[in-house]
């Protein structure tokens, strides 16, 4: 991928809220010289085919790459690579992706949801998912970051990240489960 990019991992169902992620990188997109993308990586599916015509309707294919499913071992280059990974979701149980995105060291943009404020805490720049203009400031911010504060950030959210692991939710699951058998 040439040049700067912003990238977001996951389905693409509606309260995912990509549409006013395209809206954003169109909008920052008119303010740039160098022009940014927005990649998705996001399994082929009736919702990635309207995000398709979404983009098409838009005239977004020169912001917009659709990769399809991405394996695991080159998420990491994904990731690492990237301006930051974009998380514009209306809703979520969790949050998994932008702690993947954390460790794999790229800044998070999160929309200003109760469930990524308690998980992410500090290590996440905020915006208002309902508003393009919004996500299109926090995109711009994270390309005019200085160096040193993000390389900062970058390494905070990496160590942040090593607080959740599936051994340890394993381990709390089970203690949990004999609790309740007791």
């Amino acid at each position: 991928i040439d040049g700067p990019y912003f990238i977001y991992v996951g389905n693409a169902y509606p309260h995912k809220n990509l549409k006013q992620a395209i809206d954003a990188i169109i909008h920052l997109n008119k303010k740039l010289i160098q022009k940014a993308l927005l990649v998705i990586a996001s399994s082929r599916d009736v919702f990635v085919k309207r995000l398709e015509l979404s983009v098409n309707d838009l005239k977004a294919g020169k912001f917009v790459r659709l990769l399809g499913f991405v394996p695991d071992k080159d998420l990491l280059g994904l990731y690492k690579n990237s301006e930051a990974f974009l998380f514009p979701s209306l809703s979520e149980g969790f949050g998994l992706t932008g702690l993947e995105a954390m460790a794999s060291g790229t800044l998070v943009l999160a929309s200003d949801i109760p469930v990524f404020r308690e998980i992410y805490k500090n290590q996440a720049i905020y915006f208002n998912p309902l508003d393009f203009s919004s996500i299109a400031k926090a995109m711009k911010d994270a390309l005019e970051m200085n160096p040193a504060k993000r390389t900062l950030m970058i390494k905070e959210g990496q160590k942040f990240s090593q607080r959740y692991s599936w051994s340890k939710m394993a381990k709390e699951t089970l203690k949990l489960y004999k609790s309740c058998l007791e």
